[in-house]
């Protein structure tokens, strides 16, 4: 269905022992009295500073959090954080529009002139004006009557892909807003890469009992699968590096460790394998870099990998912050600044909260979200 109107109502990988135990928080706060004196030196001295939870007209300028909420609790949320003014609103999606965002929140991005905002267990996109906040569309994914838990979002030439567990990788128009092509790929497509006129796509089989050991490339010129590459059980996290493809196979977190994959992406065959404990890939700086939250000790690290033979070039460089449960990452330009935004869980049952660096990993400041933080974006001015 398309253009629908629906809202009804997984954590990030549901071979995860923690899929089950995943709610955002919004507080309206009312300033005290002061004296006109106070005041004056206030406002004299300080920078404009805004109220707390008060609605932004223009929401550019800041940070865009997507809280994913608890499973099935139908309270997923965007938490929006101003640079310059340090403002902070809880809640800015139901704020601005007047209605819930719905179930899990799985991906957030933007794209020209608006914001996607990608429901998993609503089965909905929703598209937001990047200015303003207001809902454009909200486009409604189901096969046959039933949820497609879409996933992912990625964008091409006016084109908006979308990954879903239901097996399908669906192509969006952006000039009339409808769903014109979809494709059969392996079990529950999840996480994308686009290099070029390709588009890579994890099969992780997160939602069957076989699982899913295989990465789908597709030619978005043709819309069609041209490969599928076997790289071991429950792909997740792809990068692009210098004519490469690295790409982490999660296993069962039982008797199937996790590993490491690189793929020529000429040839698309796996030239090494080597298991590693790690949950996603990022590449910055020219640079190939892995996260990861170990339960065991719960503990959270970022390590520079060497392509070549995946050994760690430098210790863990986030041991100085305080993060308890590292659950997303993403490394940004803010006015001109290089910055890095940590997202922290904190154990999946209190609110989040980001820690912002600046280049060399040094806290700048921290702000308060909603419930499991998974995805960050900067919306420019």
């Amino acid at each position: 269905m398309v253009n629908s109107r629906h809202l009804i109502p997984i954590f990030a990988d549901p071979n995860h022992p923690m899929y089950s135990v995943f709610p955002s928080i919004s507080r309206i706060f009312n300033p005290k009295k002061v004296f006109w004196l106070v005041l004056f030196v206030s406002v004299a001295c300080k920078p404009p500073h805004l109220v707390e939870d008060e609605i932004p007209e223009n929401i550019s300028g800041a940070f865009l959090v997507l809280n994913e909420g608890l499973f099935q609790h139908n309270n997923s949320s965007i938490t929006w954080f101003h640079w310059h003014t340090q403002q902070n609103t809880s809640e800015l999606f139901e704020k601005k529009n007047f209605v819930g965002m719905g179930d899990t929140g799985n991906d957030m991005a933007i794209y020209g002139e608006n914001i996607f905002v990608l429901m998993n267990n609503s089965h909905v996109l929703h598209v937001l004006n990047r200015s303003t906040g207001k809902l454009r569309e909200q486009i409604h994914l189901a096969e046959n009557g039933i949820g497609a838990s879409p996933r992912r979002v990625a964008f091409h030439l006016g084109k908006v892909y979308i990954s879903a567990f239901n097996g399908y990788l669906y192509k969006l128009d952006t000039n009339q807003w409808i769903l014109e092509d979809k494709i059969q790929l392996g079990a529950n497509p999840d996480q994308m890469l686009l290099v070029n006129n390709e588009l890579w796509v994890s099969n992780s089989g997160g939602l069957i009992a076989a699982g899913d050991s295989t990465i789908s490339v597709v030619d978005l010129n043709t819309f069609s699968e041209t490969n599928r590459i076997t790289i071991g059980r429950n792909p997740g996290s792809i990068v692009h590096l210098d004519g490469n493809i690295y790409a982490v196979s999660r296993g069962d977190y039982v008797s199937i460790p996790s590993k490491l994959v690189k793929i020529n992406a000429q040839t698309k065959t796996v030239t090494l394998s080597q298991e590693k404990n790690l949950s996603s890939l990022h590449v910055f700086r020219e640079k190939l870099y892995a996260t990861g939250y170990f339960f065991e000790s719960s503990s959270s690290a970022l390590h520079e990998l060497n392509p070549l033979d995946f050994t760690e070039l430098s210790t863990n460089l986030i041991e100085n912050l305080s993060i308890q449960t590292l659950y997303g990452f993403e490394h940004m330009e803010v006015f001109g600044q290089e910055v890095f935004a940590f997202l922290d869980a904190r154990q999946f049952i209190h609110q989040g909260k980001v820690i912002v660096t600046d280049g060399a990993f040094n806290q700048l400041f921290t702000f308060s979200v909603g419930l499991n933080p998974s995805k960050i974006i900067f919306n420019a001015p």
